[in-house]
């Protein structure tokens, strides 16, 4: 019986270590990402500053939830969803999920959705900027607003 009483407590003592660990490494991922977590504004895109007047809804916002690994938003006309994974200084994009109603101005939503639906960039938040770019000519730059 007295084994049986050292192996219940050996095994509770490893089972609260393993989950102390698992927190300790669930939450240093999570701080690393969670400066991603807000609202963002497409300001450029490839290093041109955007017009307001390109879009039909303004410029296009991207809402990111980091604990959730969920964004929502908008393209400049339609509302966008979708998902996205994390690692390190990289972020890759699921398949976005959008409504369908036309707009006068289609093209550049259409553009930045294509820009975003799975794609993987590297990010860089400095200044309140959110600065994605994946080593072709690609590159979005978005600023925090809230």
């Amino acid at each position: 019986m007295k084994r049986f009483a050292y192996l219940i407590l050996l095994l509770a003592f490893a089972g609260l270590y393993s989950c102390k660990s698992q927190q300790r490494i669930t939450s240093t991922t999570s701080q690393a990402d969670i400066r991603l977590h807000d609202i963002w504004v497409l300001d450029e895109i490839d290093n041109q500053k955007l017009d307001r007047d390109s879009f039909s809804r303004g410029l296009p916002q991207l809402e990111i939830f980091v604990e959730e690994k969920r964004l929502g938003g908008h393209d400049g006309c339609n509302e966008i969803m979708g998902s996205f994974q994390t690692a390190g200084d990289t972020i890759r994009f699921g398949t976005l999920a959008t409504t369908r109603m036309l707009c006068p101005k289609m093209a550049a939503s259409d553009n930045f959705r294509k820009l975003l639906d799975q794609q993987e960039y590297r990010f860089v938040i400095k200044s309140n900027r959110l600065i994605l770019s994946n080593g072709d000519l690609n590159s979005l730059v978005f600023k925090k607003i809230d």
